[in-house]
């Protein structure tokens, strides 16, 4: 039961699964806690500053909850299952400085988003990120998906192509995936299942800090600061255990590469080279199945790269940003169109 526990509670931390080790990742994770190194966000709150906030009415009548900050070409991120706009809160301090507009929103359940009708689908998913780009009527938009907000952003991509090339001039999917296997997904089925069953509520195991903390931890790479394992934990807390439990299930039987080949907009992949929850071998898939993506490995980050390497991500993210800005434009039947402007 205790492993398939902290399985099911990594599905919850992540994108769906943890590796068989993890309870001994957990217990290894504790009894290291007072030798990480030194933690430069130690004692602040690590809440992301935002100048506005929208909300915003889906498909299906759930309602999307948007923060943004600065001006500029527009960055819009999507977090992971159980997380929210939180998560990028180092973006939204330094690339708004960088001269850009800086949009996060909460998934559907997550944060101050509302579910709609239809729930936790790959279909839900997309229309979320639509409803955000016209809601907002977003143009020459880079998209920034991680974990199951990656996952949105390609769906977004394959289903509504028209969309994506007139409003977005790239993507960046970071620390996600585009399949799940079929035998794993019979396992997250299970955890899942389970879950529901004996554990209504994970908050009783998480909320037992230490406890929390090392499950957290599995999700971070080499030596992360106690702040962000910690601040990761209380998003996890703070999710609608209803959202826990439902969320993950849009991963399910999870098959989105052959549709990858008909993505027409620049695409940037990132991942750690530590990352348990979302391996390399996700992101290399991902990266060969993209017409002309790109792929970066931050060595020894984890799967919050956000937060464990947020200087390089945002290197990274505002070179891509500036860079597509003046690259040629694909249409959605595959021609050429003129440079956007600066």
């Amino acid at each position: 039961m205790a492993r398939g526990l902290v399985r099911g509670l990594g599905v919850a931390a992540g994108v769906g699964a943890v590796a068989a080790g993890a309870v001994f990742a957990a217990q290894r994770a504790v009894a290291r806690r007072g030798r990480v190194r030194p933690d430069p966000d130690a004692g602040t709150a690590l809440l992301p500053r935002f100048d506005r906030e929208h909300r915003l009415v889906s498909h299906d009548g759930g309602v999307i909850n948007v923060i943004e900050r600065g001006q500029g070409p527009p960055i819009l991120f999507s977090h992971g299952v159980t997380l929210s706009a939180r998560t990028w809160v180092k973006q939204m301090e330094v690339l708004p400085a960088l001269g850009f507009r800086v949009l996060a929103f909460d998934h559907r359940g997550h944060g101050a988003s509302i579910v709609g009708e239809h729930g936790y689908t790959l279909d839900t998913l997309a229309w979320d990120v639509r409803t955000v780009l016209e809601g907002l009527d977003l143009r020459d938009a880079v998209v920034v998906g991680h974990s199951l907000g990656g996952v949105a952003t390609q769906s977004f991509c394959v289903r509504f192509p028209e969309v994506a090339a007139e409003r977005v001039a790239g993507v960046v999917l970071l620390s996600t995936l585009a399949r799940t296997p079929l035998a794993a997904s019979r396992r997250w089925a299970w955890f899942l299942d389970r879950i529901g069953e004996r554990l209504p509520d994970a908050s009783g195991v998480l909320a037992a800090r230490d406890l929390g903390f090392a499950i957290t931890r599995f999700g971070f790479g080499r030596s992360p600061a106690p702040s962000h394992v910690e601040m990761t934990r209380e998003m996890i807390l703070a999710c609608d255990p209803q959202t826990r439990r439902a969320a993950p299930g849009s991963l399910i039987g999870l098959d989105l590469i052959p549709e990858l080949v008909h993505v027409r907009v620049p695409t940037l992949v990132i991942v750690g080279t530590a990352d348990l929850l979302t391996p390399p071998a996700e992101s290399r898939r991902i990266a060969r199945a993209i017409p002309g993506a790109r792929l970066e490995l931050v060595e020894g980050a984890g799967h919050m790269v956000m937060l464990e390497r947020a200087e390089v991500l945002d290197e990274l993210v505002a070179d891509f940003a500036r860079s597509v800005r003046q690259a040629p434009v694909e249409t959605a039947t595959g021609s050429a169109a003129s440079p956007r402007p600066s």
